[in-house]
């Protein structure tokens, strides 16, 4: 689950569907087509609108202030335990970057103050159970997986992980050593690079510019002492938002979790600071030959709870994340056969998100490339979508909708994700009509106030003496280098 829910999210999940729904349209048009006597194109079978209400799940405060979700589901003896603190990588001091990340992965793997690792490892597994913890950029999580039969003996030891990690030295360094081996390794590939680098030059000196695991040197900055003050700052249960899925008795386990985790008063999390938006447009290349070059164009988007959110999503359905209906790909690929993927994303965090569209493409193209998907931006904006395009794009999210309640586990983390991003609690039960309520003025709308390509941040990896205009023509070129810290990580 995302954090989960995030338009890319959701629009990767439409086109696997998509996929794997053309074998069964096809024939239910043929079985149409055979029964009739007359040839029908799929496009003109007409359907019953989908009727789905999501599962209800029950929302209760523990005694320590936390919300806890709830929903019971005994068909399979499984069972999820779901927490969530505001407490990712946005909170990282500044000089200790990726301090998140490595409490997460320590407060799991050092032990606690009652258990050393070793034995804690052996019980879990003993059991068959799985218990997690990591950090996003806004969030550290902690999931428990386990058989029903081990509900018992499995909540203490994964809120003993929770409450009383003993972060023991030696995995701090292992965790560390890991980290500085990612690091020394991820000018290895485009991909990665320039996903890095476009947050660097979209976010400035704001937290979420710095990628989540850290940054050159930043791990010899960070102290045993700076895990516990994080932990202690961060993760009390107060703080959590909590949810438990699949077969358990609620009674019991509302009891162990009151008893364990105490009483206390909810927390109210730090906010973080609003983002600053650039008002111009920058063009950023990085020099480095490859097979291909690599496009990102974007800017900063929206924070996920901001109200147009689902005219948003429909937009950019019409515009890039509808797979191969989409314009961009339309035109990208199927007219101009300039690459094989192109798309186009928003991104959503607790405070803005960005905005973003990449691309693939030979040296050669990547102008012509660029200088198409920035009409697709600029034509969006200009006039109406077609109602074709609008009943497509709409169609997609509405028909997909009961895809996100296959497990009681899924159901349950997106009502503790509603409630992290302080979103409406009938978010989910009023998205089908607010999906379906989307004009072609909406979306107009939405185009002119959120897509900016006269202010966009342009980041193309290449070789620019491939390219057959200069990148100039785009405004004025900066070098982005790469290389800067390495020598740290050597």
């Amino acid at each position: 689950m995302s954090i989960r829910k995030t338009i890319k999210g959701e629009a990767a999940q439409v086109r696997g569907i998509a996929a794997h729904g053309i074998l069964f349209f096809t024939l239910l048009a043929f079985t149409a087509c055979t029964a009739t006597g007359r040839k029908t194109h799929p496009s003109q079978l007409a359907f019953p609108l989908l009727s789905f209400s999501p599962p209800e799940v029950e929302r209760i405060t523990l005694d320590c202030g936390a919300p806890l979700y709830l929903l019971e589901d005994h068909t399979i003896p499984l069972f999820s335990l779901y927490g969530i603190a505001r407490a990712g990588s946005a909170y990282d001091p500044p000089g200790k970057e990726g301090l998140a990340s490595l409490t997460a992965a320590v407060m799991r793997t050092g032990g606690t103050k009652n258990m050393r690792a070793d034995e804690l490892d052996r019980q879990i597994e003993f059991m068959g159970a799985s218990v997690s913890a990591s950090a996003n950029e806004d969030a550290s999580i902690l999931t428990l997986s386990c058989l029903s039969k081990d509900v018992r003996a499995a909540i203490p030891l994964a809120l003993d992980i929770l409450l009383h990690p003993a972060f023991d030295e030696k995995k701090i360094e292992l965790r560390k050593a890991q980290v500085r081996e990612a690091i020394r390794r991820w000018n290895d590939e485009p991909s990665p690079i320039v996903s890095r680098e476009f947050r660097r030059l979209v976010y400035g000196t704001y937290p979420y510019a710095h990628p989540v695991i850290g940054e050159p040197g930043s791990m010899e900055r960070i102290s045993r002492e700076d895990l516990l003050a994080f932990h202690s700052e961060h993760l009390h249960p107060s703080g959590m938002i909590l949810g438990a899925a699949g077969d358990f008795d609620r009674g019991a386990l509302v009891r162990t979790l009151n008893s364990i985790l105490g009483s206390g008063k909810a927390a109210v999390p730090n906010p973080l600071p609003e983002v600053t938006r650039r008002e111009e447009r920058s063009v950023n290349y990085i020099a480095r030959p490859t097979e291909q070059a690599h496009l990102v164009i974007g800017h900063l988007g929206i924070r996920r709870d901001n109200p147009d959110y689902i005219p948003l999503m429909v937009m950019n359905e019409v515009l890039g994340g509808g797979a191969f209906s989409s314009r961009i790909m339309e035109r990208i690929r199927t007219a101009e056969g300039l690459a094989y993927h192109a798309a186009s994303h928003f991104t959503s965090n607790v405070q803005t998100g960005f905005f973003s569209v990449v691309c693939q493409t030979k040296e050669e193209s990547a102008t012509k490339a660029l200088s198409q998907i920035l009409e697709e931006l600029e034509r969006i904006r200009k006039d109406p979508v077609t109602e074709e395009e609008l009943s497509r794009a709409k169609d997609a999210y509405v028909n997909s909708f009961v895809f996100h309640f296959t497990s009681p586990d899924q159901s349950v983390g997106q009502m503790v994700d509603i409630e992290f991003y302080g979103l409406p609690r009938d978010y989910l039960r009023t998205y089908i009509a607010r999906v379906s309520a989307v004009t072609r003025d909406d979306v107009l709308r939405v185009a002119r106030i959120y897509l900016h390509p006269d202010k966009a941040t342009i980041l193309i990896l290449g070789d620019r003496e491939k390219f057959k205009e200069p990148l100039e023509k785009f405004g004025n070129v900066r070098m982005v280098d790469i290389s800067a810290g390495e020598e740290m990580i050597r």
